[in-house]
């Protein structure tokens, strides 16, 4: 008796197709404090008028978060990145030229640099 092909060939597109699904998402750390992170944005964007419409990228290390965002300004979109230091009580921004100077206090970790230092 032959093998059914077309449940076989449905079961490899719907794997396919959830497999595409995953690997277009959001790259957000979930061992981030994501909710805190986002807070902290929103707040930034909302003073200046803008507001957070979703995190493209989060990546964090030690006290350090760097995140790409989708910010909308009125009907307009962009993208914009923040570079965020832990206070212990939530985050603050930082500058990147102030976090990746040499000898600052506030020394980003290795592993941000590359993404977050503007070269």
């Amino acid at each position: 008796m032959p093998t059914p092909v077309r449940p076989a060939l449905v079961t490899l597109a719907v794997l396919a197709g959830a497999l595409t699904t995953a690997c277009s998402g959001s790259a957000v750390d979930a061992s981030c404090d994501v909710d805190g992170i986002t807070h902290e944005v929103e707040h930034i964007l909302s003073e200046a008028g803008a507001e957070l419409d979703g995190l493209e990228s989060l990546a964090c290390d030690s006290d350090w978060a760097y995140t790409s965002t989708r910010v909308l300004t009125g009907e307009q979109a962009t993208t914009d990145s923040f570079l965020l230091r832990s206070t212990g009580d939530g985050w603050i921004l930082t500058s990147p030229e102030e976090a990746c100077s040499p000898g600052t206090p506030f020394a980003i970790p290795e592993a941000l640099r590359e993404t977050a230092c503007p070269a």
